[in-house]
């Protein structure tokens, strides 16, 4: 055999393995299902005017937004949306939708309609089944009047529930 025969695989391989991290990467950038673009992203971005507009409307109403949510469980979790106005009464007899978007799931956008309640709040049990922090962004319509808000909000889980096993006591 000649003398370094072995420098061109040398190359090769290692343009091989340039190749191969490269295509790795790619896959895990793409397959990320944490990764998510904010739905018809274009549309939103055409749609600026109208958003400041919406913000200039929200600030002149003076109203505010207060967003928690329970304990999650298997059958989701309590969202519950407070409205008050410049004087910091609740607000009733509005519309309200959310949309609830965990931060670590941002492709998942969960919707529902708040009901109202007898103390002027509103809220509804969501399909959430993720603790953590969760993105809640409001739409109130009362009348004429037009708000929204995007709120932060945690949720724990919940705690867990007896299942009515009793334990006995130790024997002596």
């Amino acid at each position: 055999m000649k003398k370094g025969w072995y420098w061109p695989w040398i190359i090769v391989a290692l343009l091989v393995a340039t190749a191969v991290g490269q295509g790795v990467m790619l896959y895990a950038a793409t397959h990320d299902p944490s990764m998510a673009i904010e739905p018809d992203y274009y549309r939103k971005a055409v749609d600026w005017d109208t958003q400041m507009a919406q913000d200039s409307a929200n600030r002149a109403l003076g109203w505010t937004a207060q967003a928690s949510v329970g304990g999650v469980d298997a059958n989701g979790a309590e969202v519950v949306v407070r409205l008050g106005d410049a004087g910091g009464a609740a607000i009733g007899g509005a519309r309200v939708r959310v949309t609830a978007i965990h931060n670590l799931d941002g492709a998942r956008h969960v919707e529902g309609t708040l009901a109202e309640r007898a103390d002027r709040s509103y809220g509804a049990r969501l399909p959430l089944h993720r603790p953590g922090m969760w993105e809640v962004r409001v739409d109130a319509v009362r009348g004429a009047d037009h708000f929204t808000a995007s709120l932060r909000a945690e949720a724990a889980l919940a705690p867990a529930r007896p299942t009515g096993v009793v334990a006995s006591p130790p024997a002596r």
